[in-house]
This record gives C-alpha cells, sequence and structure tokens, in this order.
C-alpha cells in the first residue's frame, strides 16, 4: 500500500499569498518555510453532531520533520472545535472552526500549531511500500514552489512512471498539482476559511446543510505562522452569520467558443477490456465443474476424539482459524496439533494481556496414523502458531520465542520476539522468513482517547525482520498495522497495487532492488495473494460482484496454470504444496451465497473439496468432497513426494493416496 505524501516546501522563510487569492480568502497569511503536513481525519466531522471543545484527530500520512517537531507516518495531530454553527431554520447553513494545537512529537503529546490550510476529500488507498523500497521513498526532500499555491509532486524521486509510486487510489487519482490557501478538492458545496478564525484557527462551511466531512479526508496542514485578517472581510464573515460581509466575487470568466463538430464524425466504441490472466491456453487447465464417476475411499483414518479433540465450532466466526493443523514434516512424519480447550492463562511474561493456551502435537506415522510422540505446547494468542520454514523444518511460536523444529520435532533453533508476535510470512522454499511485531504508536493515554473517539482498537505499527535461510536478519522494516502481511516469493516480495477502478497490479520486488509485472487483473474486489510454489503465484478475486469469488495460478510470467469459474457460494479458497511438481486446493463451500468479509455459523455450510493438481499443466489428479467440513484454516497438507494427501473433515483425518497419471 504504497504511501502517496504530499512533500511539499517553499523557497523563502516568508510567503505572502497573492492579492487575487488574498480577496478571494479575505486575509494576508504569513507562513513559515517549514513543509506542510498532509494528515488523515481519523473519525467524520459532522456539525450536526458534535458539540464546542470537541477533539479532531488526525493522522500523518508520511514522515514529518520540522526543527522542533518530528512526527513518524501515523502520529496523531490533535485539535478542537472552537465554534460551531449548526443548520436551523433561520440558518440553512453550517460552520465548525477547528484549530489543531498538539501533536505526538517523538512519540510524546507536545503543544504545536497548525492551521488547516486546505482540505482534499478524493479517497486513496494506503497501499504501503515494498519492504526494498521504505527507504526510497521516505527521507526523501520536498519540491519547492514560488508562490502562493502548494505544490503537489510525485511522493517520491523516481518519475510518475515508475513501479515504486506510493499511494495509487482504486479511483483516478484527481488531485491537482498545486494546492491553494482554502482549496477545497473533491467536495461539493464546502468552502474553507483559512486562518480566519479565533486565534488563527479555520472554518468549515457548507452553505446548505451541516458541514460533514468523512473519516480518511485529507487535510493540509500548515505549521506555527500568524494570521492578519483583511479588511475585506473579518474573522466574523463566515457563512451563516447574517452580519457578515459576503466575499468579493471574483471576476466571471468568459464561456470558451464552442467548437464546430461534423455532424458526420462517428466515435468509435473502445472494444471490452480482456483479462488475459482468464485466458486458459495450454499449458493451462479449468477447474473441472464434476468431480468424475466416484470419489476415492481413503486409505487409512483416525478419529480426533481418540486423541482428545473435538472442535468448538458453534460460535460465528468472521474467518477460520487455528484451532487444528494439518501438516506434513516428511514423508515419515505427519504432525497433527490442536487445541484440546485447557483453561487459558495469564503469565507475568505475556506480552499485550494476551493468554497462554496449550496446544497439543501428535507426530503420526503417515502410513498406519499410529501416534508416535505427544508434545504439550504453550502459545501466546490465539492466531497462527505453525509455519513451514523449509524442508523437513517448521517454525513454531512457542512462549516468548519462534523456534524451528525438525521432523522429530527436536530444536534446532531459537528466535527471541522483540514484541507480541502479529504475523510469520515465509517465502515457498523457506529461504526467507518476514517475522513482524506489534510496536505501540501511541502512548496509553492517547491510545485511551484514540479507543473512545475511533469505538475500536487503534492502528499500531509493526517492525518486520527479513531473516534468510541461515536465520540472519537482512532487512528491518516498519509498516502499519492495518495492511496484510507480506507476501514473499522465492526472488522477493509480491504485491498488488490499484491502477484504476477495479484494475490491479501484481509485482515482483526482487531483494536485489529489481522489479517486475507479473500480470494485471480484473477484479470487483482487491484481490488476495499467496506463494504456494516457488515459480506461481495463487490469486483470489470476484467477478459480477464480491459474492461471485474466483481464484488461478499463475506462472511469475503471468499465464495461467489452472483457472477457476467461481461462484456465489465459494466461501474459501485455499492452497498449499511441499514441492515444485503438485499443488493442492481446498475449497468451502456454502449452502448460499456469503459475501467476504461476513460472519458465518458452521451450519451456513454446505461441503469442503481438496483437489490436487500438477504443477506444470494445472491438469487435476485427485478430487475428494466432504460435508464434513473443518474450520482450521491449515486442515489439509500434501505429502514432499506428492503421493499422499492428508485431510481434517470434522472429527476424521484421512489419507489418501494420490495416482500418478501421464502426461
Amino acid at each position: 500500500m504504497l504511501r502517496r505524501g504530499l512533500l511539499f516546501a517553499f523557497t523563502g522563510l516568508v510567503c505572502t499569498l497573492a492579492r487575487a487569492q488574498g480577496s478571494r480568502e479575505g486575509f494576508d497569511r504569513v507562513l513559515s518555510s517549514q513543509v506542510p503536513l498532509q494528515a488523515d481525519l481519523l473519525a467524520p466531522l459532522d456539525a450536526g453532531k458534535l458539540a464546542r471543545g470537541a477533539a479532531v484527530l488526525a493522522k500523518a500520512r508520511v514522515d514529518w520533520n520540522n526543527p522542533t517537531c518530528h512526527l513518524r507516518a501515523g502520529a496523531i495531530v490533535m485539535g478542537h472545535i472552537i465554534d460551531l454553527g449548526r443548520r436551523s431554520k433561520q440558518n440553512k447553513g453550517s460552520s465548525v472552526t477547528v484549530a489543531f494545537d498538539h501533536a505526538e512529537c517523538e512519540g510524546s503529546v507536545t503543544p504545536f500549531t497548525f492551521t488547516l490550510f486546505a482540505i482534499i476529500g478524493y479517497p486513496q488507498l494506503d497501499e504501503g511500500v515494498p519492504m526494498v523500497g521504505t527507504a526510497d521513498v521516505y527521507g526523501r526532500g520536498g519540491m519547492t514552489s514560488g508562490h502562493g499555491g502548494v505544490p503537489m509532486p510525485a511522493p517520491t524521486q523516481l518519475g510518475m512512471g515508475s513501479d515504486m509510486l506510493a499511494r495509487r487510489g482504486e479511483t483516478k487519482d484527481l488531485t491537482p498539482a498545486t494546492i491553494e490557501s482554502g482549496q477545497v478538492v473533491g467536495l461539493k458545496k464546502i468552502s474553507l476559511r483559512v486562518g480566519t478564525g479565533p486565534g488563527g484557527s479555520s472554518i468549515v462551511s457548507s452553505p446548505k446543510d451541516n458541514v460533514r466531512l468523512e473519516g480518511a479526508t485529507q487535510l493540509v496542514l500548515m505549521p506555527g505562522g500568524t494570521v492578519t485578517p483583511s479588511p475585506q472581510l473579518s474573522a466574523a464573515g463566515v457563512f451563516g452569520d447574517p452580519t457578515s460581509s459576503p466575499a468579493p466575487t471574483p471576476p466571471s470568466v468568459p464561456a470558451p467558443i464552442p467548437t464546430t463538430i461534423a455532424t458526420n464524425s462517428i466515435t468509435p466504441v473502445a472494444a471490452p477490456e480482456v483479462d488475459e490472466t482468464s485466458i486458459c491456453t495450454a499449458p493451462c487447465s479449468l477447474v473441472p465443474d464434476a468431480p468424475g464417476p466416484a470419489l476415492p475411499n481413503a486409505s487409512s483414518s483416525l478419529s480426533t476424539t481418540v486423541l482428545g479433540f473435538t472442535p468448538h465450532d458453534r460460535r460465528e466466526y468472521e474467518a477460520f482459524d487455528f484451532e487444528a493443523t494439518l501438516s506434513f514434516l516428511n514423508a515419515q512424519n505427519l504432525l497433527f496439533t490442536y487445541d484440546p480447550h485447557h483453561l487459558r492463562q495469564r503469565t507475568p511474561h505475556v506480552i499485550d494481556g494476551e493468554f497462554v493456551r496449550t496446544v497439543r502435537a501428535a507426530l503420526m506415522d503417515p502410513s498406519t496414523l499410529h501416534v508416535k510422540q505427544i508434545f504439550d505446547w504453550k502459545i501466546q494468542g490465539e492466531g497462527q502458531y505453525l509455519w513451514h520454514a523449509g524442508p523437513d523444518k517448521i517454525l513454531v511460536h512457542l512462549g516468548p520465542n519462534l523456534r524451528v523444529l525438525g521432523p522429530d520435532l527436536a530444536v534446532l533453533r531459537e528466535i527471541p520476539l522483540q514484541g507480541k508476535l502479529v504475523f510469520v510470512s515465509t517465502s515457498p522454499s523457506g529461504d526467507h522468513i518476514a517475522i513482524g511485531t506489534l510496536h505501540e504508536r501511541h502512548t496509553r493515554e492517547m491510545h485511551d482517547q484514540l479507543v473512545e473517539t475511533l469505538r475500536s482498537p487503534p492502528e499500531e505499527d509493526v517492525d518486520i525482520q527479513l531473516l534468510d535461510n541461515d536465520f540472519r536478519v537482512v532487512l528491518t522494516v516498519r509498516q502499519s498495522s492495518a495492511l496484510p502481511p507480506p507476501v514473499l516469493s522465492a526472488a522477493g516480495e509480491v504485491r498488488i497495487n490499484s491502477f484504476g477502478l477495479n484494475h490491479w497490479h501484481i509485482r515482483e520486488y526482487g531483494w536485489d532492488h529489481s522489479v517486475r509485472t507479473i500480470a494485471k487483473v480484473i477484479s470487483q474486489c482487491r484481490p488476495d495473494l499467496a506463494t504456494p510454489l516457488p515459480d506461481a503465484i495463487f490469486v483470489i478475486g470476484c467477478n459480477g460482484s464480491t459474492d461471485q469469488n474466483w481464484y488461478r495460478m499463475l506462472r511469475l510470467d503471468g499465464h495461467p496454470i489452472l483457472e477457476s469459474h467461481g461462484t456465489s457460494e465459494d466461501l474459501e479458497q485455499t492452497s498449499s504444496s511441499s514441492n515444485e511438481a503438485y499443488f493442492a486446493v481446498r475449497v468451502v463451500r456454502a449452502n448460499n451465497a456469503i459475501s467476504r468479509g461476513d460472519r458465518f455459523y458452521k451450519q451456513d455450510l454446505k461441503e469442503q473439496e481438496v483437489s490436487v493438481y500438477r504443477a506444470s499443466d494445472g491438469k487435476r489428479l485427485f478430487f475428494t468432497a466432504s460435508p464434513g467440513i473443518s474450520l482450521a484454516e491449515q486442515s489439509f497438507a500434501l505429502s514432499p513426494n506428492g503421493t499422499q494427501l492428508a485431510v481434517l473433515s470434522d472429527l476424521t483425518i484421512s489419507l489418501y493416496p494420490i495416482p500418478k497419471q501421464n502426461p
């Protein structure tokens, strides 16, 4: 989610707005030479619901430096409502007077004055930056301006055509090249009087309704400065005050002379766009609609109740969970872990109030499902706790550490965590591992104020360490907790970025700083990515509506290996692999359409299907379906040699042989 900051600067120590602008705004403003700050409004500002003295909070979009205040991206700027005029029978319009007087400078709340300079209402999607590109985006200087406007350059000096461009929204970026004092972009019937309120505060007004600025509205804030009211318009001259004098009407601009258009001209109709990743040509396969003549029988099965596991699946779900996992350590060892639902505990070493739970690990022989060993692990939190870390190795979150375990579950290495674990991402071969830990962005007082204002936990920072196959730290970066975990490929990080409505770029940002575009896809929802294979990307998107999900396995050149049609009943699609030749896909199907992100119960689900495909051409080698659905995310596993598939379905672990087929 590439950050697009408004990086501006002034050439002189003092900048006086031009007379035309001063007449329009009604004041002459003396500005400092510091770079303005672009911030996102955290909660809606609604004149109909606010009161005098109410807090107004915004967060910095990029790192911002001032001789007396340094703000990190995401730091909070605090203001309050100085005055308020609501819509009424006597006054059809409304106004809100806002002053910003504190900021989280160096993480500490400090008195610091900002003046609201401009408002930008166009939504933009924060897509972050590639891990290898963070240093290229932050720390760059701003561009300069000569007169009353503030320049709006590209966020980096890489050029508008660069793959490193920041903050491209889902819609066309209509932000003008220059923002002028008092300018309101993208919001109809909203005006801004800069510095005309008490103490240099700014006044936002609407002629026919209560002022409302939605959350995430962009505010351009000018640091410091003084305001001298202009004789044309006093500080009281705000819309809605019957005693105020109207602002001078700017001179009219002559209408352009109409251009004659030939009546016999024909406007060509643009051909509909085609998503090339949806064109499946050999070597590629479509997911078959029918399973075949008969479903296969399991070679062996084991009831999980023998091990003391019964899933607690009667609650409401937002997403599949990590109550149990199933994974091959190698061809001789199958690992089943599960929560026996012992009493949760709190210990002095627990981070951020998380519970400690017991997870039982049963190491089994995949040929007989005979249990070899049983271990009890102490796991912090309710999230994912087990990941593949390369051939014959897994990574497990045990207590305040990550531990690398071998095929017999012996500890090979221990990685201490620097804070609460947020995520672990691994490349297909385990050559690179990204570990994200929580870094609290705000003081406890500010955290509590944000919770009260937002009615939800606030955004925090995540510190990411990138490790190589020797578990050495090769890169450290920081990103927002609102962004998804990085997706790692064999050679770098795979990212998806918007470049227009429903249009997405999939790119690989290599650790050697190379950038390549893998594919351009069309999806009405933001696609999800995974890398189950070293040379392929698993992509999930939607057509027609967000209810109709599809999935594709794409080569790194963008050509599909496997393509599904997608239905409105497909709730979840997941892919997994343990070698380069084969991969498995699980699809969980609902009784009726369920939109992505909707809550659901187990009784809303119909069946789960698991298929095994050949990576060279997407040919399906195996298919099984069962109404006994497991709501565990890691509920199926393919053996390293591709000859066995283990599936957890409700109360049963089943092993299936995978038949070999000639090309």
